[in-house]
Order: C-alpha cells, then sequence, then structure tokens
C-alpha cells in the first residue's frame, strides 16, 4: 500500500508559454537572444529532400569550441582577459559536470557577467557581496555573486577591482572545468584566440567539435499549423519526431505503441531532420535561425520548419541572468515554428523555477 503522503505529492511545476504571431516579433528574437548556453539545436523540415549546399555552411565551419580543466576564478577577471574577449565580441563561458544544486558553479555571459553560485561555506568565506539563491532563500544554503566585468569602474587599480581579484585569488580554492567560445566581433580575428591564451597561461586546452546528426522520415502524416491546431499536440508530435518515436499510422496489439498524429494533419513525402549537440553560442543559434527563416520564405509550398534549443540543465542561468536549478529536470529550452508567410509559434519551457515545496 502506497504512503498516504506519497500519494498525494505533486510533481514540481513546469513553465510552459506559448506566443504566436503573424511576424517576426520581439518575443521569437528574445527568446534567441537572451539564451545564452545552448547544447543542443535541432532543424526539422517537412516536403524536403534535399538542402541547397550553403545552407547552415557557415555554422558547420565555424562552431568549435574548447575545454579547459583546473581553471582559477581569477583569471576571468584578469584586465587582458577582460579587456581581450569580454569587452570586445562575446566571450562565453560555462563550468561543466559540477552540479548546480549542490555544488559550485560558474559562468561568463556574453553580456560581460560573471556569475558565481556557490555553497554557503564557500560563499561564506570568499568576502564579496551576493544574494541568496531565489531556490535557497529561506534556509540559505546557497548563494550567486554577479560581476559586471564591462563596468567602468571595474578596472586594476580601483579599489572594488582589487577586492574583486584579491577575494577570488585567496579565498576561492576550487578549480573549475570550463567549455569556452568567443565570438570576434570582426571576422579577421580568429575564434580560437581565446584557446591560445589559456594555453599561454600554462592551461591544458582541448579542442572539441559539434556533432552533426542528421536523418530522413518517409511517407509520414504532419500535424498542420492553422487556427484549429491544438499547441500541446503539435509540441508533442514533434518531441516524438525528435526522439525517433514510432509515427507510422498503424494499429498495433498494444496500446501502449499507438500514436496518431493530431489533426488538422496532411502527409509528406519525406522529412529532414539535422541536429548539432556540443556548445553553441546565442550568435551561431541566431544563425541557423536566419538561415532556415530565409530558405522557407524561397519555399512558399513548404508547410512549416522548425528548430528546437535545448539548454544545459546545470548552468546557473536560463535566460539573461534569471537564475536556474536543476530540482527534477534541470530543463530550459525553446522550440520556434515559422511558415514561409511569415508566421511563428513559439514555446519557451522552464522546469522547476519555483523554489521547492519543502522550504515553503
Amino acid at each position: 500500500m502506497l504512503c498516504p503522503e506519497v500519494w498525494d505529492f505533486k510533481a514540481p511545476q513546469h513553465n510552459f508559454k506559448v506566443v504566436k504571431s503573424d511576424s517576426l516579433t520581439k518575443e521569437v528574437t528574445s527568446a534567441i537572444k537572451n539564451h545564452y548556453f545552448n547544447h543542443s539545436v535541432q532543424v526539422v523540415l517537412p516536403d524536403t529532400v534535399n538542402l541547397p549546399h550553403h545552407i547552415f555552411e557557415n555554422f558547420n565551419a565555424d562552431s568549435d569550441y574548447y575545454r579547459v580543466n583546473g581553471l582559477q576564478a581569477q583569471e576571468l577577471v584578469d584586465k587582458e582577459f577582460v579587456e581581450a574577449f569580454v569587452k570586445k565580441g562575446e566571450v562565453n563561458i560555462l563550468a561543466i559536470e559540477s552540479r548546480v544544486d549542490t555544488a559550485n558553479s560558474l559562468a561568463v555571459t556574453p553580456s560581460g557577467h560573471l556569475i558565481l553560485s556557490l555553497v554557503k561555506e564557500d560563499f561564506q568565506s570568499l568576502g564579496l557581496e551576493g544574494s541568496p539563491s531565489f531556490f535557497d532563500r529561506k534556509v540559505k544554503t546557497r548563494f550567486v555573486v554577479t560581476i559586471d566585468l564591462k563596468e567602468e569602474i571595474f578596472t586594476p587599480g580601483k579599489k572594488n577591482y582589487e577586492h574583486v581579484r584579491r577575494c577570488l585569488t585567496n579565498n576561492l580554492h576550487q578549480s573549475f572545468d570550463i567549455i569556452l567560445a568567443w565570438n570576434p566581433p570582426d571576422d579577421k580575428l580568429c575564434p580560437s584566440s581565446v584557446a591560445a591564451w589559456f594555453h599561454k597561461r600554462g592551461y591544458e586546452v582541448k579542442l572539441c567539435r559539434q556533432v552533426k546528426v542528421e536523418r530522413s522520415e518517409y511517407s509520414l502524416k504532419i500535424p498542420i499549423i492553422n487556427s484549429s491546431t491544438d499547441d500541446g499536440k503539435l509540441f508533442e508530435w514533434l518531441g516524438m519526431f525528435s526522439i525517433g518515436g514510432d509515427l507510422e499510422d498503424t494499429k498495433y496489439d498494444s496500446y501502449v505503441n499507438r500514436y496518431q498524429c493530431p489533426a488538422p494533419m496532411t502527409e509528406v513525402g519525406q522529412i529532414r531532420s539535422i541536429r548539432w549537440m556540443g556548445f553553441m553560442t546565442r550568435i551561431q543559434v541566431e544563425n541557423i535561425f536566419h538561415e532556415l527563416r530565409c530558405y522557407i520564405q524561397q519555399r512558399e509550398t513548404i508547410p512549416w520548419a522548425s528548430i528546437d534549443v535545448q539548454g544545459f540543465m546545470d548552468t546557473p542561468i536560463s535566460w539573461k541572468l534569471q537564475e536556474h536549478n536543476y530540482l527534477s529536470d534541470g530543463d530550459n529550452s525553446f522550440t520556434i515554428f515559422m511558415k514561409p508567410n511569415g508566421s511563428y509559434v513559439l514555446r519557451t519551457s522552464l522546469s522547476s523555477n519555483n523554489k521547492p515545496r519543502i522550504f515553503q
């Protein structure tokens, strides 16, 4: 017999938001621009046999990123690093293999903010100002420190800068394994310059590349997007397709294996899927989105195209500087459906961005 308390336990809240528009709106562009740390990008194109050779070519050719092990946090406030990479172009740094709910983590955002998410003991010994984590604000077991590296007064010789550097050097003894990418402000500059900088500092730098997976499915029914489309079923269908679920309209003996394409629907001869996995910056995702948008505008007969972007589960932030935690699944993602006529359906998904019930 189940314990009554377990039986009545409610699942953590999950935040979904769906926005529809007849044109490219701020909600769509902001979802891409403000989602900094992207782990997976998938493009789905129904009724598509071959893609032009040039589409996504720039991304495929220049999508390397780097891993640095044992990084000391004080390196990230070094004047040379800030001037060369933070203030010029966009630097993206994320600690990996650290549990954001139970261990220390850090990130540097394209906006130029150093984020330190620290357990209570390390925060208290650090000596810098911070605020209790939103998710632990009553028991105060975790704290967040935010440092604006682009602030004009944050420069060597200034009291605030010297205090921050001294605290990071003397009081934060943990090292971090990170992944990083740099989008230079000029095409003439090489993105690998940031890797060379860390290498000169004595760190072992490992080159990483995206994993690209392409697949095609044939003779499938797909949803049509119009005023009668059920948004939930539309995204459910895309999820089924993305994980390789069985979408054939065939009756089975076991009801568990049955899935029917939601109405309204149509049948297409082929569906193309391209998925990149690794570490992608917001600029790279923007480029994929704009190339996809330009492509479908030239194909008036294509029913729609979609782009799905998944963030890292253990990132200390989700959108912009909004704090993130894991709790149940760590989801922070968004999906965009677009049609040749310029209309869009955007869904953003954020897992458990409420403090756990045990603390309420």
